[in-house]
């Protein structure tokens, strides 16, 4: 068999190099800025305009018999949120029986909570509701990993409060990134009296991965790392990780609802380890939409 060339190798060299080269620009360059658009974006980020949001559109709630008006909070400065405001159907402020704002999940809009706010409503409620940052008729391309929820979140009950819109108690029932939203915001926020947490990540780990599986992202090593940091560029917050370890107890009367898959791991354990027993109750998620709310409505209606 023919010994190959001194210059042959180095050509067989060059090109496994570049190879390589190649492989580790997809891996860590290509293949990470383009997921990041779908794990931490808007839906619409390609098409997104800040100079023209969409229209604050609640005629779902209208057409549900909710007298459902809008509203927008300038959040920070940079980011604006929409939501409606639902007002009780009694004349009289004595037969309220509190206020109750729902943040739905960052990937979808407060359409999809139309169900539970009527329910709330027709149970003597005054409710609102508000489109995540990056999401819906909210402005911002990114969304955070909570702590910026979190400010939102303070900065629309502040919106609401200076109106005299909010009737105590108030409940906030959270989902998903909403959720780790009210679990930040009771830390801070006096004016929140109990919160409702559906399947919050808890920690900055927990979002990546249940994001990476929600959306299909490919593993590879360094994965965490590497998504997050290109999250940092591309959306320009320099946001900080949130670890186990910086789990703090709730401060009200708090409601965890996760996947039974969920209920052994670190970060649950440790918000149950730190938190009072009679402040915190960590229950299974249901499956149905319908239990959910059943399970929602039981928790609220039992709130003073």
């Amino acid at each position: 068999m023919p010994r190959l060339s001194r210059q042959t190798k180095e050509t067989i060299k060059t090109i496994v190099v570049l190879v390589i080269v190649a492989l580790l620009l997809v891996v860590y360059v290509i293949y990470p800025l383009n997921r990041v658009k779908t794990l931490m974006g808007r839906a619409d980020l390609d098409s997104y305009n800040p100079d023209s949001l969409a229209v604050n559109d609640v005629s779902l709630f209208q057409e549900a018999g909710l007298p459902a008006d809008t509203f927008r909070v300038d959040a920070d400065g940079l980011t604006t949120v929409a939501g409606v405001y639902i007002p009780c159907n009694t004349e009289n402020n004595e037969h309220i029986r509190g206020t109750v704002l729902l943040i739905p999940p960052e990937d979808k809009t407060i359409d999809s909570l139309v169900p539970l706010a009527t329910e709330l409503h027709d149970s003597g409620y005054v409710v609102a509701a508000y489109d995540q940052r990056a999401s819906g008729s909210s402005s911002g391309k990114y969304h955070g990993e909570g702590l910026y929820e979190s400010n939102d979140l303070q900065a629309v009950i502040s919106y609401l409060e200076i109106r005299a819109e909010i009737t105590h108690p108030l409940t906030v029932v959270g989902f998903r990134l909403g959720a780790d939203a009210s679990l930040l915001a009771e830390q801070e926020e006096g004016r929140i009296n109990a919160v409702v947490a559906v399947n919050p990540y808890l920690t900055t780990r927990n979002l990546l991965d249940e994001t990476k599986t929600r959306t299909g992202t490919h593993w590879f090593p360094f994965y965490r790392t590497t998504m997050f940091w290109w999250y940092n560029i591309r959306s320009s917050y320099a946001a900080q990780k949130r670890t186990v370890d910086q789990i703090k107890p709730v401060v009200c009367r708090t409601l965890v609802l996760v996947p039974e898959s969920r209920e052994a791991t670190p970060a649950v354990e440790k918000l149950k380890d730190v938190s009072p027993a009679d402040r915190l109750t960590i229950e299974a998620q249901p499956q149905s939409r319908e239990e959910l709310n059943r399970q929602i409505m039981s928790f609220v209606g039992g709130v003073q």
